[in-house]
């Protein structure tokens, strides 16, 4: 069988996923299929070399009991180098890189080549080099040889090259994840035909701002939104997530891809969703127990906004029933008490188990008329529902998610332990040998109640709980004990000129995220705000 041939035999394709690197993963298509979308000639990918490489690396890294860090932003040619000679061997890439030399990209709106460009010309950069390095050594050897010093044997092999994971798609960009799944997949060619090694697919809707949506940012750099008002982390739901990833996964089979696939979710920080219609986001879906007199979308201002939340009281259905029927105080609401609303309250539960919040909710009232839960008056103004976001429903995406992908990410938009060790315990429990990658957030030696020392023991820690990848942001370099002077030097007066010129606000090294991506979010609240 001729290269040509066995690129098109599904019977070769089948045998390619049932290799060590393929073979954990779920397809919903066949390999037919796949053959039937292919060009009628393989192209030759610099990717698979390096995503092969970080294929061995993270399984070395589990197989280490060590976490590889990475770190998040600021990665231009001359630090790549620097990062390499430090001992660093992945390095992120996201569209936040370029933003000391390009203000238009400040407010996180991108072009769908702003990721793939920025790979590429790492990627061909660290070639440049490689090439220069053998050069440089060939004609080192050549001088030694002529003075019969040393022989070729002895010279130091070319400079290896750091495999370079980025985001499919930044999510605040406006294209992309929010339009079609073939618009996925034409991400995930340019990001194949770029040299990129691993990416990521993220649930989230793709919305820009401080708040909304996580981007690059959420990775490295956005601040946690913890009050009412201040901003908007919309994901979608698991049904979308899933075919998101199986539309990037069919692409990479398309293109006969080893690229390390990694689902990030920010349900860990989602305070919105999209829809309803998945049964899977039921228990995280907030509803109004008690019937007010007008929708959330009618609050003038945020402090209305507020008081309309305290006294719409907020719940998931389960949870608004359990508390209707008193289950497990002992006392029901309009029904009678005991085990009674016990009984209900199983039946309900048990006739339940795969319907929506939709479904549910017209089982629930059929049990019980007085019963009363709303998601439809707590919607914003541009459709999205309450989301009770948190570690909980970041463990129940990605045990779903899972055969979907290599890597399983919880965005995270602060170090938490005790979050960090339950999503671990809980994953591992359903997906044994799993990989698991994680973030940490900001200037470690701005975080209130968190030393240096503390810090310092954080990499262990999450080695020990068995994740085997960790992006950090350079600010966290020093607390992290990691980098050298010369790396955090170029850091800060190579690569973000603009940011370290512009703490605004004092507290954030993204100090971006936190101002253009507020007036990117006051823009969109004003444009929508009563058509």
């Amino acid at each position: 069988m001729s290269e040509e041939e066995e690129w098109l035999s599904p019977e070769a394709i089948q045998a390619w996923w049932s290799s060590p690197s393929q073979s954990s993963i779920h397809r919903p298509y066949s390999s037919d299929t796949v053959a039937s979308l292919r060009d009628a000639f393989p192209e030759n990918h610099h990717s698979n070399a390096m995503a092969l490489k970080l294929r061995e690396i993270l399984e070395r890294s589990r197989d280490d009991g060590r976490v590889n860090i990475a770190l998040g932003e600021g990665v231009d040619g001359v630090s790549l180098r620097l990062m390499r000679e430090a001992g660093f061997e992945t390095a992120y890439v996201s569209a936040g890189s370029d933003v000391s030399t390009n203000d238009d990209r400040l407010d996180g709106i991108n072009t769908s080549s702003t990721v793939p460009q920025k790979i590429q010309a790492l990627y061909r950069g660290q070639l440049l080099h490689s090439r220069a390095s053998r050069l440089k050594s060939s004609l080192a050897t050549d001088v030694n040889s002529d003075n019969d010093q040393s022989s070729s044997s002895s010279q130091s092999p070319a400079p290896s090259l750091i495999p370079l994971i980025a985001a499919i798609d930044d999510p605040d960009s406006g294209h992309g994840h929010g339009h079609s799944h073939t618009g996925i997949m034409k991400l995930v060619k340019l990001f194949v035909q770029s040299g990129v090694a691993g990416l990521h697919i993220d649930d989230s809707l793709g919305r820009s701002g401080s708040g909304s949506g996580s981007g690059s940012g959420g990775a490295s750099g956005v601040e946690e939104t913890t009050k009412e008002g201040d901003g908007k982390n919309v994901i979608v739901p698991v049904n979308e997530y899933l075919r998101r990833l199986t539309a990037a996964k069919l692409q990479l089979d398309v293109m006969g891809s080893e690229i390390v696939s990694i689902a990030r979710t920010d349900a860990q920080v989602a305070t919105h969703i999209t829809s309803t219609v998945d049964a899977r986001d039921r228990p995280f879906i907030l509803g109004a127990t008690r019937p007010l007199a007008h929708d959330f979308v009618h609050c003038e201002g945020r402090s209305d906004q507020s008081e309309w939340k305290r006294q719409a009281r907020l719940k998931t259905l389960d949870e608004a029933f359990r508390s209707f029927l008193g289950v497990g105080v002992g006392v029901g609401i309009g029904i009678g008490t005991g085990t009674d609303s016990k009984e209900i309250f199983e039946k309900f539960v048990e006739s339940t188990k795969k319907m929506n919040t939709s479904e549910a909710y017209w089982i629930a009232k059929s049990l019980v008329p007085s019963f009363y839960w709303n998601s439809e008056s707590p919607r914003t103004i541009e459709g999205w529902y309450p989301y009770s976001g948190g570690v909980e429903a970041a463990i129940s995406r990605a045990v779903i998610v899972a055969p979907e992908a290599d890597v399983l990410w919880p965005c995270s938009h602060k170090y938490r332990e005790a979050d960090a060790e339950r999503f671990a315990k809980k994953v591992r429990e359903k997906r044994p040998g799993k990989w698991m990658a994680h973030n940490l957030v900001g200037d470690f030696s701005r975080e209130d109640g968190i030393t240096n020392e503390e810090t310092s023991r954080i990499p262990a820690k999450l080695a020990s709980l068995g994740y085997v990848w960790l992006l950090v942001p350079p600010a966290s370099l020093t607390a992290l004990g990691l980098g050298t002077k010369e790396l955090n030097d170029h850091l800060k007066h190579v690569s973000r000129p603009t940011i370290a010129a512009h703490h605004a606000d004092g507290t954030s090294s993204e100090w971006w995220w936190k101002v253009m991506g507020k007036l990117a979010d006051d823009s969109a609240d004003a444009i929508g705000e009563r058509l």
